[in-house]
């Protein structure tokens, strides 16, 4: 997905001013680039644009006339574009009720210096065609890891990156802010990172890098590397992918060839944490116990499973007012630690003992030892637990 904070980032914008507070205006997608040269009513009301469309115009057919430029913004705003970039060369005129209708309905207005709309407009399309065939790459990636089968693994590694080595290792990476940092800009400064890497390093066989919805995955194939040679590679990797931007990181180990999947998915994992968590760099061997969460989740019987002894607790509640669950979930977010369950409850520890023992009787466990019920609800309670799986 293309969005505003992409297109601002393009070369062709040299100086960009916002003029409206839109919250989240950097992350509105953006599905075309059109260019505003006419009044509305020269244009059936500017039909033409479609919703979801970045429009950029000097406004010159109505340079000086307040009234037809506050007339025309406000059409194309109702036409719920994803945003409106005006050229100050003609020093365009806008109202501050243009302003307030933009920022009710999340369009934002920005004030530009730099190249003339058809080179802003090439740049853009080109843009948004190159996101397309990343989308293609992001199908063969998802269709990846939707199973694990090492040939099929090696063929779609090789068609995605042209991997032909002993192993590969996939580091996951995110703009801290899309607002402020362009994914693609991101996404050239590693390719420059990683065409040095490979350079500098004999064990290096090839690197790729390409989006992955809203995350860049690099991959790093590797010919059989000596003992310990890895290692401080990873470790000049990641200091260099960190020069890239403001990005978080998430490490995958290094695997074999056939298991490439899996690097690809611990990356993701350690991401999803490093972005939770709001730290720089994360490493799947950091996980501890939600790398074993994340790799529980490929497990289809064990989360139905999980859900039914959630349910049996939730209708409990539902038919009793009582809250069985909630406690059940807080103490297995406290790894069993009763007294840390009440605190994040607001309940003294006597009342959690209480509902546990409640909550023993309706899953059917009443003669249970606490230590082996409490082992028990952190495995119903996983998912819930798991900064993996939420943003």
């Amino acid at each position: 997905m293309i969005t505003v904070a992409d297109i601002l980032a393009l070369p062709a914008f040299e100086q960009v001013q916002a003029i409206t507070r839109c919250a989240g205006a950097g992350a509105r997608e953006v599905r075309n680039v059109g260019i505003l040269d006419c009044a509305p009513d020269q244009d059936n009301g500017y039909l033409a644009y479609i919703p979801g469309e970045f429009i950029v115009t000097n406004l010159g057919f109505a340079r000086d006339d307040s009234e037809l430029s506050e007339r025309s913004l406000l059409v194309l705003i109702a036409r719920g574009v994803s945003g409106i970039a005006l050229k100050k060369v003609y020093r365009p005129i806008v109202s501050e009720h243009v302003i307030a209708v933009a920022e009710e309905a999340g369009v934002p207005l920005f004030l530009y210096d730099g190249a003339y709309h058809e080179v802003v407009a090439y740049q853009a399309l080109d843009l948004i065609h190159r996101d397309r065939r990343e989308s293609d790459k992001g199908r063969i990636l998802d269709n990846l890891l939707s199973g694990h089968d090492p040939q099929a693994t090696r063929a779609a590694l090789y068609e995605l990156a042209g991997t032909t080595g002993s192993t590969m290792q996939c580091i996951a990476a995110a703009p801290r802010s899309l607002d402020e940092c362009s994914l693609y800009a991101t996404f050239d400064a590693l390719v420059a990172v990683l065409t040095d890497f490979e350079r500098d390093w004999d064990v290096v066989e090839a690197t790729f890098v390409f989006r992955y919805h809203g995350a860049l995955l690099t991959f790093v194939s590797y010919a059989q590397p000596p003992a310990g040679v890895r290692t401080r590679s990873e470790g000049d990797l990641v200091a260099r992918m960190r020069t890239a931007g403001s990005v978080s990181l998430g490490v995958g180990e290094e695997t074999p060839l056939s298991d490439g999947d899996m690097s690809v998915r611990e990356a993701l994992a350690a991401l999803k944490t490093a972005q939770v968590e709001n730290e720089d760099v994360v490493t799947w061997a950091d996980l501890h116990h939600d790398a074993f969460r994340a790799a529980a989740y490929e497990g289809r019987l064990f989360w139905r499973t999980a859900a039914l002894h959630r349910a049996m607790l939730e209708e409990y509640d539902d038919a009793h007012g009582t809250e069985l669950a909630a406690t059940a979930e807080a103490v297995a977010r406290a790894y069993g630690d009763v007294r840390l369950a009440g605190e994040a409850l607001h309940q003294h520890p006597n009342t959690v003992r209480y509902r546990l023992r409640k909550a023993k009787d309706v899953l059917g466990m009443p003669d249970s030892p606490d230590r082996e019920f409490t082992f028990l609800l952190g495995l119903v309670y996983l998912d819930h637990t798991n900064p993996l799986l939420h943003s």
